[in-house]
């Protein structure tokens, strides 16, 4: 059975929170740019809405100024911190797009305002 986390609630990211993320930037977008491509392959509809976006127009978000949202949990091995990342490229009938990260901070590194 897995251990449950109690988050904070949601709220605009500190500037500590833009730290933490902004140094796993590469990694996170990264991370976008495989998603898209193994879910084109069995699922289109997962990234249909980026359709027509070309993977440096999905991956131009800019941490300062697209993070709008984060929530954080302490655990015995660090922290984890969600984040919701907007989509510059993403804006249709049904709104503006985001996207849902979640980063691990360890336990050295405390991030106490996020």
């Amino acid at each position: 059975m897995a251990d449950t986390v109690a988050l904070s609630e949601p709220h605009p990211p500190t500037s500590r929170a833009i730290e933490a993320f902004n140094q796993v930037l590469p990694k996170i977008k990264q991370a976008i740019t495989n998603s898209r491509r193994d879910w084109n392959l069995h699922e289109p509809r997962m990234w249909m809405r980026a359709g027509s976006l070309s993977d440096n127009e999905l991956t131009s978000f800019v941490i300062e100024d697209d993070l709008v949202e984060v929530r954080a949990g302490s655990t015995s091995y660090g922290t984890i911190v969600f984040g919701k990342i907007r989509i510059p490229g993403i804006k249709d009938e049904e709104g503006e797009g985001f996207i849902h990260v979640r980063i691990h901070d360890p336990p050295n590194k405390v991030w106490l305002e996020l």
